[in-house]
């Protein structure tokens, strides 16, 4: 029996882009995909082999999605491999042009001078702010009977000396055996190696500086008995000082080492001016910051570690020095 076409919209027509189906009012029920090309199509299926498959309401809405899909990967061109860093990076305009953050002094290089061995101190000659020059004797031990003990091994040394001189001789002369040279010379490497020892240990009684520099903190006195590894006192280079600040990890767009920056130091109210010198490895997620360092330029005021002031980064003055930002480096190197 045919249907005429006025009656397809009462069995749940809907026209579809690639074809008509035929679709009931309600979703689960199997209805016929036709051609859409005939005037007029037969609601039950053909006999033939090529009738058209029964599908239900929610397969057709499968079909409908996958085909979607498809021609949505049509339509994505294929990368061509040309593009450049420069093309995809973000175009990253701060927020403000300038930036001030806290910061503080602090020493190029900074030791802390531990006790090397049990003992008494014999002299620390540098009280608290005294400054003293590369190899000066920080900490001086007593070690008397150290030096009674290398003196001892010295006077063993040279008779052990005497007696090998003697031996080599007798040898020589066929006097006496292989082995009783072997044996005196065996008993002058012994006796060379206490002096040696002992020597070490003298030395070890001397702490001297390994530069020029300031005492920060004294912890102990002429006099006092110590132990191994308790602190004596603390000492700091004389070089130019540096600034530690900390700064938003967003700014590592614009800053990178060698970038110019202002320092104002609150104790002399006056600004100075450095260099980031330095990057720490990694961001404080809890802040959104990274640490940084930076060197002074040259100046003339007493300035002392542990003074505290601004930092000022400036992003116009940091790119007319020539200076990319961390992350543009990494980017595009």
């Amino acid at each position: 029996m045919k249907l005429p076409r006025k009656a397809l919209p009462l069995m749940g027509l809907l026209l579809m882009g690639w074809g008509a189906f035929a679709l009931p009012a309600f979703s689960e029920t199997p209805v016929w995909i036709l051609d859409g090309t005939e005037e007029e199509s037969s609601v039950l299926p053909p006999a033939s082999s090529s009738a058209p498959r029964l599908v239900t309401l929610s397969e057709l809405k499968a079909m409908k999605e996958q085909q979607k899909q498809v021609e949505a990967l049509a339509e994505i061109e294929p990368a061509s491999g040309k593009e450049s860093a420069e093309d995809i990076r973000p175009d990253w305009v701060p927020e403000t042009e300038q930036l001030s953050v806290e910061a503080v002094l602090v020493p190029r290089r900074a030791t802390v001078i531990s006790s090397s061995q049990d003992g008494k101190i014999a002299e620390i000659p540098f009280e608290s702010g005294d400054s003293f020059k590369a190899g000066d004797v920080l900490v001086q031990y007593d070690c008397a009977d150290l030096e009674a003990e290398r003196e001892i091994a010295g006077i063993e040394k040279k008779l052990t000396g005497k007696k090998k001189e003697g031996v080599n001789r007798l040898f020589k002369l066929d006097i006496i055996s292989d082995v009783d040279r072997l044996s005196v010379e065996t008993e002058d490497k012994q006796a060379a190696a206490k002096v040696t020892l002992y020597q070490s240990r003298l030395e070890s009684c001397t702490i001297r500086a390994q530069f020029d520099g300031r005492v920060t903190k004294r912890l102990a006195n002429s006099g006092e008995y110590t132990r191994t590894d308790r602190v004596l006192m603390e000492v700091a280079s004389n070089e130019p000082l540096q600034a530690q600040f900390l700064l938003p990890s967003k700014w590592l767009r614009w800053v990178n080492t060698g970038a110019p920056l202002t320092i104002s130091i609150n104790e002399t109210e006056r600004k100075y001016s450095a260099r980031v010198s330095r990057l720490y490895g990694e961001i404080d997620p809890v802040s959104q910051s990274i640490q940084m360092v930076a060197t002074l330029d040259a100046y003339s005021d007493p300035l002392l570690p542990g003074m505290s002031g601004k930092a000022v980064l400036d992003v116009g003055e940091i790119q007319n020095a020539g200076v990319r930002g961390y992350l543009q480096s990494a980017h595009n190197p």
